[in-house]
């Protein structure tokens, strides 16, 4: 069995294991689930099947070929009244062998062990790709239940606030126009809970989409982000630029790329060139008679005019390094931004989360005080209305900070090359 399909098979039966054991979908879980079911990645394994067949089929050419041959030929003629049947029966067993090139068979050999290489990172940096989304996805609708919280939340508050008001109102402590205002109130809760609700639907259908879920069928629950982390980053930048160009899989592709561009060049220079080679063949017959012939072939031969077709390949050769070249210089520009963003970005979600905890506290703490207040008669309606107001962005600032933290940290894993959840 392939190592890849075994590896499905193996994640295949983890999932099914882990999801008849719990009901609750850890990110692990999830990234299995996609890594299985998405179609994306189950072509990404097979192109890995292709790549090494590539590979073993340019290296058979190292090997002699055998193969027997048997045939039969029945003839009838018939001359003068007379009919004459021959039948005739030859059986040989023959074989080839390349012993000997000017080079060009052990760089195409070269040139698609790098490829299959090649083929390997570049597979694996899709599949880290289609891990990110994956975990994004799982996150958002995370993001997505969080909020839809915080919006039942401010529409209890808000009925809460119009229940008092009505009450204060009919015994004549607050004027009419509150009832009013808290009306206005709730019912823009009311809107933003609608959108709340919404948004969570359609970040679920996305989940779905990457796992292979049916569109019918409920996600189960998520399992939520504990304890974001909030210390600064201890390495830094340039160190983990270079742990990103010893380990990203897609700046070894594009170097494995260009060194296969490098070997078609000399392939390609070396096919202008005179072309040597030595190899034997022969056969020997079963039937009807035993008989053995053998052969040693050495051939030299020089292009003298072709209409410029091997100068052409020379030049496209030549060509197509200098762009392989070009590519991986702009990919490690690109890498090195990639790394640069992500480590800001956690700095700055970790500081921003920090700040939203401190905000939150503060927040539930300036609500309480509004609402005591206003309940005994002390404080207005604006000031409670404020300062839900006041709350409601808090605990929504704090969601936001939580998830985006948590997607930094992953965004940040991603471009050093770091192994990601789950990651084959």
């Amino acid at each position: 069995m392939k190592p890849n399909r075994l590896w499905v098979l193996t994640i295949a039966s983890v999932w099914y294991g882990v999801a008849s054991a719990q009901e609750v979908l850890t990110l692990e879980g999830a990234i299995q689930q996609a890594l299985q079911n998405n179609g994306q990645a189950r072509a990404l394994f097979e192109e890995r099947v292709v790549s090494r067949a590539r590979l073993e089929s340019a290296r058979a050419s190292l090997f002699p070929s055998f193969d027997i041959a048997t045939s039969s030929t029945r003839t009838r003629l018939e001359q003068g009244g007379t009919t004459t049947e021959l039948t005739q029966r030859q059986t040989a067993l023959n074989v080839e062998w390349l012993l000997l090139d000017n080079g060009v068979r052990n760089l195409r050999i070269r040139q698609a062990s790098r490829s299959n290489e090649g083929v390997f990172y570049s597979t694996q940096d899709n599949l880290r790709t289609l891990i990110l989304q994956t975990a994004r996805a799982y996150f958002e609708v995370l993001r997505r239940q969080e909020l839809l919280q915080v919006a039942d939340e401010t529409v209890r508050r808000a009925e809460t606030i119009l229940q008092a008001v009505r009450a204060q109102a009919e015994v004549g402590t607050a004027p009419a126009k509150d009832v009013l205002q808290a009306e206005a109130d709730l019912a823009n809760a009311r809107v933003q809970q609608i959108q709340a609700r919404n948004a969570l639907r359609l970040a679920e259908t996305d989940l779905k989409r990457l796992l292979g879920w049916s569109a019918e069928k409920p996600l189960p629950a998520l399992q939520k982000v504990e304890n974001p982390a909030t210390a600064p980053v201890s390495e830094t930048l340039q160190a983990l630029w270079e742990q990103a160009r010893r380990q990203r899989p897609d700046l070894r592709a594009t170097e494995l790329s260009a060194q296969s561009a490098r070997l078609a060049l000399e392939i390609a220079r070396m096919n202008s060139l005179v072309q040597l080679r030595l190899s034997v063949s022969g056969f020997r017959e079963f039937d009807p008679d035993t008989r053995t012939q053998g052969q040693i072939q050495i051939l030299a031969s020089y292009p003298l005019f072709d209409g410029g077709l091997l100068r052409a390949n020379l030049r496209e050769a030549e060509a197509s390094y200098r762009g392989a070249l070009f590519r991986l210089t702009q990919a490690e520009r690109d890498a090195y931004a990639e790394v640069e963003s992500a480590y800001l970005s956690v700095q700055e979600t970790r500081e921003r989360l920090s700040a939203a905890q401190l905000a939150l506290a503060a927040a539930q703490r300036n609500y309480e005080a509004a609402r005591d207040a206003f309940q005994e008669g002390a404080g207005t309606l604006i000031e409670v209305l404020t300062a839900q107001l006041a709350l409601t962005t808090a605990q929504t600032n704090f969601v936001q900070a939580v998830y985006d933290s948590a997607l930094a940290d992953l965004q940040l894993r991603y471009a050093t090359g770091a192994r990601l959840p789950a990651e084959p």
